[in-house]
């Protein structure tokens, strides 16, 4: 997201199902120490939902560093006292490319209220209009209620393949789906 972007997107108020008010805005570059206590509170046996992505300060350094990128559109969602609740971002390789990479980690506390799918309808917002025309994304299987919400979000399956895993992870390699959902006509 571009400075110009950034500073055209105003944060926006939401309301979770359960009746929690949050905000979903860009990703700031000074959002390094919120993003590190968000990353650092996912419970171990949920990591393999979001490998390959390490999780790490070395990750939300990345993240935040490309908070100001051409090349990347990445939101978060805070609850008033400022925390992180979840993350999501899309990003492409160079500007003629033809996809973009999806992903989205939510807080346990907020999972089931909605907040996942607010952060993919104001991505998919940015999506529409900046950015390539498809965006993929890998999900497990066993993650069952993030692929319910990808296919509600137009997602189609295009394959299933394994993953596996980082071995000091200590998952056994499993099942995913390779998803891709149109954006916008190329």
């Amino acid at each position: 997201m571009t400075p110009e972007h950034y500073t055209n997107y105003s944060p926006l108020a939401v309301t979770l199902r359960d009746g929690r008010s949050a905000w979903v805005r860009p990703v700031a570059p000074d959002d390094l120490e919120a993003l590190m206590t968000f990353y650092a509170e996912i419970p171990r046996e949920d990591l393999r939902f979001y490998y390959p992505h390490p999780m790490t300060h070395e990750y939300a350094s990345r993240n935040t560093e490309r908070a100001l990128s051409p090349l990347c559109v990445a939101l978060v969602l805070t609850l008033p006292d400022g925390r992180i609740v979840g993350y999501s971002s899309y990003e492409w390789a160079d500007m003629g490319d033809a996809y973009s990479l999806f992903g989205l980690c939510i807080a346990r506390e907020c999972q089931g209220v909605g907040a996942g799918r607010l952060l993919m309808e104001h991505l998919l917002t940015f999506a529409r209009q900046y950015g390539p025309p498809v965006m993929a994304l890998t999900v497990q299987l066993a993650n069952t209620r993030a692929v319910s919400l990808y296919r509600s979000m137009g997602f189609q399956v295009m394959r299933e393949q394994m993953v596996a895993h980082d071995s000091s992870l200590d998952f056994a390699d499993e099942p995913e789906y390779y998803m891709e959902c149109n954006v916008r006509d190329q």
